[in-house]
């Protein structure tokens, strides 16, 4: 590129090879290899030649031509998997239970996840890029070697309309007493996009642990007695 002082402006001129390698100012692959800023902007220009437009990977601009190179932004046939989302964190989900950090034996514990469409920015495959998650499934571990899959994250028994250890999509019935630990990962898609491109599919799914929940599995009895515990508060049950 070269520029000139014109009558207090800058003319600038520009050389490069034509798509078939030939030398700037030639016409050898349809398309004049130079052009000034001055041509362009008063609508002259370097008009194509009788070689025939471009192929789908190239561009096209002020009768410039340049060839996409592949793996770069402009590739349409560009491939990004879950595996170069390095530089790019998701939020991480959560989890909530009911009752809280308890359950009885053989009664249905509620179990409720968090998550929702969030953009990272950053940089992807070397160019500032944007990357959108989507939550797309939930996955429950109950620490009692039980599990379940969810297409969404449940919510509260009040929100359902339901009654205290109602059975619910995502809710759980423990068996046996002791301490458990719920683990949970929510599976998300992702989508990118460079600036200027409109968002782009990346392969395959990412899964976002959340930090696990504890929980008490007790045993409930209840007693038949005759008088109530407050005015006799050594009686069975009391």
């Amino acid at each position: 590129m070269s520029g000139t002082v014109n009558g207090g402006g800058v003319d600038l001129s520009a050389g490069f090879d034509t798509v078939s390698g030939g030398g700037g100012g030639g016409n050898a692959g349809g398309y004049d290899g130079a052009a000034s800023a001055g041509d362009s902007a008063t609508g002259g220009g370097v008009q194509p030649g009788a070689g025939g437009p471009p192929g789908p990977n190239t561009i096209v601009r002020d009768w410039f031509t340049v060839n996409c190179v592949s793996g770069t932004p402009c590739d349409p046939n560009l491939v990004v998997s879950v595996s170069d989302l390095v530089n790019f964190r998701p939020a991480a989900p959560t989890q909530q239970m009911e009752p809280r950090g308890w359950s009885v034996v053989g009664l249905p514990t509620n179990f409720i996840a968090t998550a929702a469409v969030h953009s990272r920015s950053g940089a992807l495959l070397g160019f500032p890029a944007e990357v959108r998650f989507t939550p797309v499934g939930f996955r429950w571990d109950y620490g009692d070697g039980q599990g379940r899959d969810s297409a969404d994250g449940g919510a509260t028994w009040a929100a359902l309309n339901l009654p205290e250890f109602s059975d619910t999509p995502t809710s759980h019935t423990f068996t046996g007493t002791g301490g458990y630990s719920i683990s949970l990962s929510v599976l998300s898609s992702a989508e990118y996009r460079f600036a200027g491109i409109p968002w782009r599919t990346v392969r395959g799914t990412l899964a976002v642990p959340t930090s696990p929940l504890g929980v008490v599995v007790a045993e409930a009895h209840t007693v038949l007695v005759n008088r109530g515990c407050t005015g006799y508060a050594a009686g069975p049950g009391c």
